[in-house]
């Protein structure tokens, strides 16, 4: 559930593990959340998380969503499995939001 707002923008806790265990959970997170937006893109908000496996990476991938805050060992994960320019909003895009 969007449990925050950052700068307007919808935020979706993501739980500490995104581990196989977590999937089904995330999945019907992801759905519900996309699905309730009101026309504003949500930011995944991985500050809590401390795990990721490669199941719910690919349901991270496959919601088209971006990270906004993200642990470090979130980061890393997503840097180690490559994915770091798909999923981290850079400056370059929040910037750019608040210029329209």
């Amino acid at each position: 559930m969007a449990a925050a707002v950052q700068e307007g923008i919808p935020l979706i806790s993501l739980p500490q593990r995104l581990d196989t265990g977590a999937a089904a959970g995330l999945k019907a997170l992801l759905l519900e959340e996309i699905g309730a937006a009101d026309g504003t893109t949500p930011l995944l908000d991985a500050s809590g998380v401390d795990y990721v496996g490669g199941l719910c990476l690919q349901l991270l991938l496959a919601s088209g969503l971006k990270v906004g805050p993200c642990s470090d060992k979130a980061a890393e994960a997503f840097t180690l499995f490559g994915v770091q320019q798909q999923l981290l909003e850079s400056m370059d895009e929040k910037e750019s939001r608040h210029d329209g």
